[in-house]
């Protein structure tokens, strides 16, 4: 195992060494900056980039790099359909817990050696393994990458990543041309999980020499690392014309990692940049010089401005086992209380889109939630109502007053428990979003207390349920609508329903939904929990995450995926 404090350190005295040997110049392009970019080449920003190794990366700009540069077995296509990818086909027991890959003959690394079966087992092993041992301190918590998880239901996932096995037992390589994945339940859209860019093939150069790796990962995917990458700057991209996929239409790409969207968007007007995301402050001006594209995704030269929503989701998570979101009727009337226009046009200054229920419609279309319509009024009602209902209830405090000749125009003590801990993390935007919930919780006749917590503290007052609600965000990493219904409300799985809400019947239709092979059955039983779920309410859909994008008049075409990370593959330059 490597020391990741070991392996970064390493990584940058690597890159240290690389600038000393390098052509001077700006910050934004490895060897010189953007503008020693050839020009047929295509550049563009992404945010900030920490790791570009698919056992490292963490965030949105790493997997940016990682779809360039890995081929996983399976992909999305433009519309958003599961095809190919390294893989030739994937063939499901009728169990959905075997899934039998089979490769082409001749596909090969950027380095020209051959991708096998080993060469996926080797990937997603290496990232379920810990990449954190410290010899001086063997009381350590041992460190693992965010993507091994991704893997948690191949048999073996335990005993490797626990350091009782050198491998996962659940992953077969038969022969060089066939990659057999057997699961511990079953998870009939397992095939979508394996289109993550992280599970793509590794070399064996990634276990011989981790450090120059981590600079500059050998992949299969379209496009090849031109030199290895120079923490701060930018990674340069090379066509790579033997991918199994075929070309891409560029002959080359520059990622630029800066972090500031409006020192981009500058640089974009000034013809630096070819694909930018647009600051807030600036979408009056470039609706001016760009036309939308009719699907908020597809970017032409007739129309370079890209407006859509994410698959993933703003919400908030309540504790249905104790507190005033133990009842039915308290969750519907704060779910109704909420403004989610107003939420998604003021606070988050249009990155988001009102969520009408879990599922983003970049993911699928499914019946909206009723209880996600404002409606203050329907809020009130509900609360009046169960005020109501608990003092009739109650004959004690209601018979006392009375029986004691109490005056009869006096306020009738609240029966309800309307207080409300609302948890949330701190940084970003949440203090803002958490500000305007408040002030709608309120007028409905909650009373909120707030907690910006670090995150740690977060995930443990979460666990253990201490929270009436909390405010979360998914990023689903795989836009599989079956993959986020389980996130979000299985209980035996997702992070949202431990300890603060089951529903034994919801369960029983998930399960049912996980060992339907028959996409029309299991999809059919996935509406069905939703419905359920709209009715009990176990968390409150409050955005999906939206992006705005603009291409320069030199970009022939190039598309947003549900994860809102360019299409490298199908841009073209004019």
């Amino acid at each position: 195992m490597i020391d990741r404090r070991t392996l970064c350190g390493a990584a940058m005295g690597i890159a240290a060494m690389s600038a000393l040997s390098a052509c001077g110049g700006q910050e934004g392009g490895s060897q010189g900056g953007a503008k020693t970019v050839p020009a047929s080449w295509l550049k563009c920003r992404v945010g900030k980039l920490s790791e570009i190794d698919p056992l490292l990366v963490e965030d949105r700009a790493g997997l940016q790099v990682l779809s360039a540069v890995f081929l996983p077995l399976m992909r999305f296509d433009a519309n958003g359909g599961l095809v190919p990818g390294a893989a030739l086909s994937c063939a499901v027991s009728d169990d959905a817990c075997t899934f039998t890959f089979q490769l082409p003959e001749h596909a090969v690394f950027h380095n020209g050696e051959r991708v096998t079966a080993s060469s996926f087992k080797i990937a997603w092993e290496r990232l379920v393994r810990a990449i954190s041992s410290d010899e001086d301190t063997s009381d350590a918590e041992p460190e693992f990458g965010r993507w091994g998880s991704l893997l948690r239901l191949v048999d073996g996932y335990e005993a490797l990543r626990a350091g009782r096995a050198s491998e996962m037992v659940g992953l077969r390589c038969p022969d060089d041309a066939t990659f057999v994945v057997t699961l511990t339940q079953p998870c009939p859209y397992f095939d979508h999980v394996t289109a993550h860019p992280a599970l793509g093939p590794v070399p064996a150069a990634a276990l011989a020499d981790p450090e120059a790796f981590a600079l500059k990962p050998v992949g299969n995917g379209p496009f090849a690392l031109k030199y290895p990458w120079e923490r701060g700057r930018g990674v340069m991209l090379a066509s790579f014309a033997d991918c199994a996929i075929g070309a891409p239409l560029a002959a080359g790409v520059l990622l630029d990692p800066m972090a500031d969207t409006v020192a981009a968007y500058k640089q974009f007007r000034a013809g630096n940049i070819d694909i930018t995301d647009v600051p807030v402050d600036q979408l009056s001006d470039v609706e001016d010089i760009a036309s939308p594209a009719p699907d908020g995704r597809s970017m032409t030269v007739d129309a370079r401005l890209a407006h859509g929503v994410e698959g993933g989701l703003l919400y908030l998570s309540l504790n249905c086992v104790s507190g005033a979101f133990s009842r039915p009727e308290m969750r519907r009337a704060a779910c109704l209380s909420i403004d989610r226009e107003a939420l998604c046009r003021k606070v988050l200054k249009f990155s988001g889109e009102p969520a009408l229920g879990p599922i983003s419609p970049r993911v699928a279309e499914i019946q909206p939630w009723d209880a996600c319509t404002y409606d203050p009024e329907g809020s009130l009602q509900l609360l009046e109502a169960a005020k109501l209902a608990a003092l009739q209830n109650d004959p004690v405090e209601g018979e006392g007053s009375a029986g004691e000749g109490a005056e009869t125009d006096a306020s009738l003590p609240d029966p309800l428990d309307l207080d409300i801990d609302l948890i949330y993390r701190k940084g970003g935007t949440g203090a803002r979003v958490v500000a305007h919930i408040v002030r709608d919780l309120e007028a409905a006749g909650f009373s909120v207390k707030t907690e910006a917590l670090d995150t740690d503290d977060f995930v443990k007052r979460y666990r253990a349920a201490e929270f009436d609600c909390a405010l979360r965000a998914l990023e689903p990493p795989v836009p599989a609508l079956e993959a986020i219904v389980d996130e979000l409300l299985a209980y035996d799985r997702s992070s949202a329903g431990i300890s603060v809400y089951r529903d034994e019947q919801l369960d029983h239709v998930l399960a049912e939904a996980r060992r339907a092979t028959d996409v029309a059955t299991r999809r059919a039983l996935i509406q069905d929990a939703l419905s359920m779920a709209g009715e009990s309410l176990p968390l409150i859909p409050l955005a999906h995450p939206a992006y705005t994008k603009i291409a320069s008049d030199r970009v022939a075409a190039s598309a947003v995926d549900a994860s809102g990370k360019i299409d490298l593959f199908a841009s073209e330059l004019v």
